[in-house]
């Protein structure tokens, strides 16, 4: 099993509503991608609490295999969030470990 954790900071100028719209349009579209991309095991998104130069958002997932784990990064419904997040993040890092 893979972990798979990406942090962003979104809406460089924003408002912590801003950051909570982004948040629920993420969500929504990570629900979407939950239904049509099988080798998702596990996907939580999360906006966090602390303020300042944190990091804002988070999603949290799980993949049976770096194989999975492939196959979701590079689906084509994938790419189009992906397309989308980097419209209001400014900063990304990611963590992926063997579970």
């Amino acid at each position: 099993m893979i972990k798979h954790i990406v942090l962003w900071k979104i809406n460089k100028d924003g408002t912590p509503e801003d950051r909570q719209k982004t948040l629920e349009e993420f969500h929504a579209k990570m629900e979407y991608l939950k239904t049509i991309i099988p080798e998702i095991k596990e996907a939580r998104v999360a906006l966090s609490y602390n303020g300042g130069d944190a990091f804002h958002l988070c999603i949290d997932s799980v993949f049976e295999s770096d194989e999975a784990l492939q196959a979701y990064i590079n689906h084509p419904e994938h790419l189009k969030v992906r397309a989308w997040l980097n419209t209001v993040a400014y900063d990304k890092t990611a963590f992926d470990y063997e579970m």
